[in-house]
């Protein structure tokens, strides 16, 4: 949930405890007017005790030349009383009981008990009443059957056919849904340059988001991967993320952030002769992946839309295709070892299908596959047994 600050042209997301750089740090991602002026001011608050400072401001080198960009309130705690568990941002130096604190997340760190989840995905964001649900629901399973155990979705809106399909996997405890409203507060754009798409933010508040999902799973998982819902990152050396990230990360000591090379396979080039046409989904809304399997050629002077798979202990500032600010190193995997799918409109329309890549790999999940999408459509009745 995105919160206005009142009197301010700032927002605040949420709180996490961060003492990678100093103790008692808080950071508290925001969204806020790269003009901005106003000096900030954090309030913790415990029971009866309450302690303020002031904030630190510090933007996000990537904004893609919105008004509006991610930021940091940098906020310290004081030394003797590391206790507070709640804290506001306000413009005003006194603290406000009707202010809005946030829950401070992060106290506890104890990595060396291990990870709940191996791999958690994030998602950012559903939006336009996004009613993808066959290709969603795909995804999904493929994010199971490569080694996730948790997604996150950051949602602003969707069809009452997909929000079913969201409660089946909360349901099951792989999913949950962050609620993403800051649409309702500034007009966000549909796209990522603001000369094409203007707008008060980029591409609904999504550098914010992800930043937010590293930081609300810096301690839960071992690894974050970054990817939008019609992207996949597709092993070719491995059957899982799991034996493709022991291979790389055995090979590249200290690499905190890993980048796969992008490749778009149009949506509207059939290569399946039929086999994955089956009627059983044709009522199901949605792009059947299983049946593009031709991904356009890489180009070598062009700029290449990677996406990351990264240890979030070690990211401090992460943007859509890098990590703007990390401790340790990064790395361009090879396309040898792993590719992104990207299912989407044509990158290059001008090419004719003779210059496209055939490319099956996704078919060695396809029996798994078919089967888990089935079990899902029929559990919430969108298929009949």
């Amino acid at each position: 949930m995105v919160v206005p600050v009142e009197n301010a042209k700032a927002f605040v997301v949420s709180a996490y405890s961060d003492e990678r750089f100093f103790p008692g740090m808080v950071r508290v991602i925001g969204i806020v007017d790269r003009a901005q002026h106003s000096e900030f001011y954090c309030h913790f608050c415990e029971g009866t005790q309450a302690f303020s400072s002031m904030a630190q401001l510090v933007f996000h080198s990537d904004h893609f030349g919105f008004p509006y960009g991610t930021a940091d309130f940098l906020c310290q705690t004081p030394r003797r009383e590391r206790g507070f568990r709640l804290v506001s941002v306000s413009v005003n130096p006194q603290v406000d009981p009707a202010d809005h604190f946030l829950s401070i997340q992060n106290t506890e760190k104890n990595v060396s008990a291990g990870f709940p989840y191996e791999f958690t995905v994030c998602i950012s964001t559903l939006f336009g009443n996004y009613n993808n649900v066959l290709q969603f629901i795909q995804a999904m399973e493929m994010y199971r059957l490569l080694g996730a155990q948790k997604v996150l979705v950051y949602k602003s809106s969707c069809s009452p056919q997909l929000q079913s399909v969201l409660d089946y996997y909360k349901a099951l405890g792989v999913l949950e849904v962050i609620p993403w409203n800051i649409h309702l507060h500034l007009n966000v754009s549909s796209g990522w340059l603001y000369s094409v798409h203007p707008g008060d933010l980029h591409y609904h508040g999504q550098v914010a988001a992800l930043n937010d999902c590293v930081y609300r799973s810096m301690y839960t998982s071992h690894y974050v991967v970054l990817n939008d819902i019609d992207e996949i990152i597709v092993p070719r050396l491995h059957q899982d993320w799991g034996g493709m990230m022991r291979f790389l990360s055995s090979r590249h000591l200290g690499v905190n952030a890993f980048l796969f090379e992008n490749s778009v396979f149009p949506n509207g080039v059939f290569g399946d002769e039929g086999a994955f046409d089956l009627q059983r989904w044709a009522a199901v809304p949605g792009v059947n992946i299983l049946r593009h399997v031709h991904r356009e050629p890489y180009q070598v002077l062009a700029f290449n839309a990677r996406k990351l798979i990264v240890n979030p202990r070690g990211v401090i500032w992460t943007s859509v295709h890098k990590v703007l600010w990390l401790q340790g190193d990064w790395l361009k995997v090879s396309g040898t070892v792993a590719r992104m799918h990207h299912y989407r409109t044509p990158d290059q329309p001008q090419l004719p299908r003779e210059q496209l890549i055939r490319d099956t790999s996704l078919w060695r999940y396809n029996t798994f596959l078919v089967k888990n999408v089935v079990r899902v459509l029929h559990e919430v009745s969108m298929e009949p047994e």
